[in-house]
């Protein structure tokens, strides 16, 4: 069939944005001006983190923060499986080894017994361990005070990919992104499926100053100019170009402005989700952590094993644009040679059971109202 007519996400853009980027446009800085900095300081007031860096997407983001990791090559970099691959395609970029670690079955994040466990292989094997990353997924945070109560007494940094949570709110009140001890980085990312649609884009949001201006630096080649002599520069590093342009920083920026807006319409649809499908044991709605607040990025159920491909695709099939965020990331090809990974069985549970729903700013409560007939169709064919 044709492209579904209720996708699972998808971005509004408003005059506001289109102004944005006509004021780029007639600028005259398409990159490298103004636009840059503007987004990155309001990212600053929004996760309250010392500083942000904006970067070319979350992909590079999570590169440049693994360049503040020291640690010895080939070091393990510890990721759960349910997560998009590149949270642990970041450790080969970095000259790591992804080691994927389980996740709690019912919401798909990083198990702190599971972390305590392959901590404990890695003392075993005499193997040195570079980070652990943390996923907020589905824009639930994920506990990372949790995470750090087992590593600050190993002094091993912690790196959360917050692809999906920008605007959420940790148990303890601070928002993601926010300065902990321990947590070396946040990143974030900015497509067009995210709260925050720059059509591309990235940041890492930071404690650290000194930090801070190594990756502005790597994000450029790593190119430092001399002030003196501005047409003279040196290349310090092997750096990159992640950098973000100003009409994508501008559009950020525009958008940032309706960020809790966003995540408002988001929960009240959320809301309506978990209300219709409570008491429904053939499923089980995925929410957030008791006290957290979540961003609300996917909606997502789960659903028998066996017949969850049969439901998403029953879904499609009625014009409902259902989808698997993710399929177990240490399955995929790219991974096998560092494998195996044995005791996930609760991420391939997890795995093997979702489905993304449509949960977007404009999906209208009509048509909301028919994916949860059809979906509850679907999980009680009996009463089909």
């Amino acid at each position: 069939m044709g492209r579904p007519v209720i996708p699972y996400g998808r971005h509004r853009l408003l005059p506001e944005d289109r102004e944005a980027l006509l004021n780029v446009l007639d600028s005259g800085w398409l990159t490298g001006g103004p636009a840059v900095a503007d987004f990155e300081a309001a990212l600053e007031d929004v996760t309250q983190a010392t500083e942000v860096v904006a970067c070319s997407t979350g992909t590079s983001a999570l590169q440049l923060a693994g360049e503040l990791v020291d640690a010895p090559p080939g070091a393990w970099w510890l990721v759960p499986p349910c997560t998009f691959v590149a949270s642990a395609q970041a450790a080969r970029y970095c000259g790591y080894r992804p080691v994927f670690v389980d996740c709690d079955e019912a919401t798909g994040l990083l198990c702190p017994e599971a972390l305590k466990r392959t901590l404990s292989a890695a003392d075993a094997e005499g193997a040195a361990v570079a980070a652990v990353i943390a996923v907020d997924l589905n824009g639930h945070p994920a506990p990372v005070e949790r995470y750090l109560e087992v590593l600050r007494p190993r002094g091993l940094p912690l790196i959360r990919d917050s692809a999906h949570s920008l605007g959420a709110v940790d148990l303890d009140g601070k928002p993601v992104g926010a300065d902990r001890e321990g947590l070396l980085a946040t990143t974030f990312s900015f497509h067009p499926v995210k709260l925050i649609a720059a059509a591309e884009g990235g940041a890492i949001a930071l404690s650290c100053r000194e930090q801070a201006k190594r990756l502005r630096g790597l994000r450029s080649h790593a190119m430092v100019r001399n002030p003196e002599r501005p047409a003279e520069y040196e290349v310090t590093d092997l750096g990159y170009n992640h950098r973000l342009s100003d009409l994508h920083a501008a559009l950020g920026c525009a958008q940032l402005a309706r960020l809790q807006s966003k995540i408002d319409e988001r929960k009240q649809l959320a809301d309506r989700y978990q209300k219709a499908f409570d008491g429904i044991d053939t499923m089980q709605w995925v929410g957030p952590g008791d006290g957290t607040k979540s961003a609300w990025h996917l909606a997502s159920i789960l659903v028998d094993r066996q017949r969850r491909w049969s439901i998403l695709e029953g879904l499609r099939e009625r014009g409902i644009g259902a989808a698997n965020h993710y399929p177990a990331a240490h399955k995929q090809p790219t991974f096998t040679s560092y494998g195996p990974f044995p005791g996930l069985n609760s991420s391939e549970a997890y795995c093997d059971r979702q489905i993304t729903l449509p949960l977007y700013e404009g999906l209208t409560f009509s048509q909301q109202d028919h994916v949860i007939h059809e979906v509850l169709q679907l999980v009680r064919p009996e009463r089909a």
